[in-house]
């Protein structure tokens, strides 16, 4: 009887012991989901901004080309008259350098 009692106290120690691995384990699990979680948070924060700065880049762009038809509908307008002399500046008109 002694002996069975023996037996049954190191077995219920064992079982203490392993419940304790069990226990830190979980904990660890636990604290490493939580990394993990902050992580990905982390990840979609800079994703959204990125995709803010996307958006941006995009508009600038347009607001860019839009700029860049009015300007060339404005230098539509001028003339330049090959007659004309112009103070010691040179420039070119349809490929010919005129200097004046």
């Amino acid at each position: 009887a002694g002996q069975s009692l023996s037996q049954i106290i190191s077995g219920a120690e064992n079982v203490v012991d392993i419940s304790i691995q069990v226990a830190a384990a979980s904990e660890e699990q636990s604290a490493t989901a939580e990394q993990i979680s902050k992580s990905i948070e982390a990840i979609n924060s800079v994703t959204n901004q990125s995709s803010a700065g996307v958006q941006q880049i995009a508009r600038a762009a347009e607001d860019l080309s839009k700029l860049t038809n009015d300007l060339e509908t404005l230098i539509g307008k001028f003339k330049i008259d090959e007659r004309k002399e112009y103070s010691g500046h040179s420039i070119r008109n349809k490929g010919k350098l005129i200097r004046a």
